[in-house]
């Protein structure tokens, strides 16, 4: 999923935090209660883990997790998470984050604050993880993996061994596990890091194949042209920004530097995906930056960007592009995955296909890659008294038959074993489709934001753990008719094939998500008033009415940030990344 940059005020709250709390969660306590098997994997390891259930009740842990987004209810009541009770012996209760992550770290923020942290955290802010840490206030984990961890151990080592090395600041042990340990996010219809264009109104424009961001414009003239409102009679634009969110400004060179080969990470750098090194990614006047900067404020100029970009928060614009009034995409998520709603609507016209426009030939970013896990950081509070339910969970989360319910859901919801292989249920061609299924029967609040081992292919049974991939030929059932033609047109078996003509298509982010100054050093503060300039003047230089203005703002945007001290982050965050370049040798 993607990531945020940190919330605006975060780091000047964290220092209030550290002095209000430096004594906090040394409240330690083992949980009295027995639970349920952590999971019924057919693996040995699991096998002999479940030999410690001796109770049918399950345990009730409290769950924060900062990409949770808005949930309908604390406990959610679905088939998935009857399972989880049953098979791993907890019941989930979620802590409201609110919508965006600056909003769940701000929350999370006052927990710190209050000493009333919930039994499991799981978030990427290293400010807080790091504040965590140094105060006392999560648990070391090893004795609870040694106990109640067989598949974290059998599963996902490598994983909790760049934990130690990178995350545990110094101490010995582990205090952090990564998410999605092992995944490469394959999604056959999967749109995350390119543009996505309307494909019907594309051919209908009669423009060709788009291979530059200047013939991006010009399908965005003609399809505003060909589909001037929605069908609800709102009037339509090329896409939206939600400037209004902290760090909202990330989409604007989301799509450009990915296919320029750059992945954008701390300290107000790119990573050279193909050099694997840090470069400017704010300062430098020719980079993938400005030349992002240069098409939205065409676009803006053009009538094309979304007047309202300026005051939109996430939600606003994801429920625009639900509603069709978006002709791109920057990402499935960011425009609401609309065509899940057009093939609910039975519409037979519509739909996004993928363009790469000009990107590079070799070394782009098109789907996310986390060998040895993501940045989203599980940790256990010191002060819970449900550690070892905690951890049982933990370790369903990396089981695989966690993983699989997690993603898929109980059998004969939305998929049956066919021929000894689970594979999805078949699509009645004469049924609408519910585009809310997954949130009906639970997986997708589960997967993959509490998915711990996120290798995608089960070496007990042979099969991949994302039940859709075991049946490729299917794939085609869940596109629209755009995608289809996509498909047919470029010999393709799914739309997403086509990163494939690419030898490298990830990054890997590894050495720098780790980078990060303590909250209390110089260097933090700095890096917090940066990001609040770019939150307050990203927009307005792309507001600029003509070009010699959008010059203008642009070297004034430029010698600002030089002024500021921009150089001073970039340089400790590169000093980190070379660092951990030399602790991983270690590993080896």
């Amino acid at each position: 999923m993607k990531r945020w940059p940190i919330a605006t005020g975060m780091t000047a709250t964290l220092l209030v935090i550290a002095t209000a709390c430096s004594g906090g969660g040394s409240n330690s306590g083992n949980n009295a209660a027995q639970e349920g098997s952590p999971s019924s994997s057919p693996s040995s390891s699991s096998a002999a883990s479940s030999n410690t259930q001796q109770s049918t009740e399950p345990v009730t842990i409290k769950v924060f997790h900062a990409n949770a987004g808005t949930l309908p209810s604390n406990v959610l009541d679905n088939p998935v998470m009857d399972e989880i009770e049953k098979r791993a012996g907890v019941k989930l209760e979620f802590v409201n984050t609110g919508g965006s992550q600056d909003e769940a770290n701000q929350k999370l923020s006052t927990l710190i604050a209050t000493n009333d942290l919930p039994d499991l955290i799981i978030t990427g802010d290293m400010n807080i993880n790091k504040l965590m840490l140094k105060n006392g206030m999560i648990e070391p984990l090893d004795n609870l993996i040694s106990q109640y961890g067989p598949d974290l151990t059998a599963n996902v080592k490598e994983g909790l061994d760049y934990s130690r090395l990178m995350y545990s600041d110094g101490k010995d042990g582990l205090y952090f596990v990564p998410g999605l340990i092992g995944d490469e996010s394959f999604y056959p219809m999967g749109y995350d890091l390119v543009f996505q264009v309307r494909g019907d109104l594309l051919e209908k424009s009669g423009l060709g194949e788009l291979k530059s961001l200047d013939d991006l414009l010009a399908y965005g003239k003609a399809a505003q042209q060909l589909e001037p409102t929605n069908a609800g009679g709102q009037k339509t634009y090329l896409s939206g920004i939600p400037f209004a969110d902290p760090g909202g400004w990330d989409y604007v060179d989301w799509n450009t530097a990915h296919n320029d080969g750059f992945a954008s990470v701390g300290g107000f750098n790119y990573l050279d995906i193909e050099k694997n090194e840090l470069v400017p990614r704010f300062t430098d006047e020719d980079n993938s930056f400005w030349k992002a900067m240069t098409f939205w404020n065409k676009a803006y100029r053009e009538g094309l960007l979304d007047p309202e970009s300026a005051t939109m928060k996430a939600q606003q614009v994801q429920d625009k592009g639900k509603a069709l009034r978006y002709h791109l995409g920057l990402a499935n998520w960011q425009i609401g995955w609309p065509n899940d709603v057009i093939r609910g609507n039975k519409d037979t016209e519509k739909g996004f296909i993928p363009t790469l426009l000009d990107a590079k030939q070799d070394y782009t970013f098109f789907r996310f890659s986390s060998p040895v896990g993501n940045n989203m950081l599980w940790s256990i509070s010191k002060k819970s008294d449900k550690k070892e339910a905690v951890m049982k969970f933990m370790n369903f989360a990396a089981s695989w038959d966690g993983v699989e319910l997690m993603w898929n859901g109980p059998e004969g919801q939305l998929w049956k074993m066919d021929g000894g292989v689970p594979k999805p249920l078949p699509v009645d061609p004469n049924k609408p489709s519910d585009p809310d299924a997954a949130k009906k029967v639970g997986n997708a609040y589960m997967a993959p934001n509490f998915i711990i081992n996120g290798k995608p292919l089960n070496p007990d049974k042979g099969w991949k753990v994302k039940y859709g991939d075991n049946a490729p030929e299917r794939y085609v059932e869940n596109m629209t008719e755009p995608e289809k033609k996509y498909i047919a047109d470029h010999q393709l078996k799914y739309p997403t094939q086509i990163f494939e003509t690419r030898q490298h298509y990830s990054a890997d982010t590894s050495l720098i998500d780790p980078v990060k100054p303590d909250p209390n050093s110089d260097v933090a503060l700095l890096e917090q008033q940066i990001k609040t300039y770019l939150d307050m003047n990203i927009a307005r230089v792309v507001y600029a009415k003509d070009d010699a203005s959008f010059a203008a703002a642009k070297q004034k945007f430029i010698k600002e940030l030089s002024n500021m001290g921009i150089e001073k982050v970039m340089n400790f965050y590169k000093e980190g990344f070379e660092t951990n370049k030399q602790k991983l040798s270690t590993m080896h």
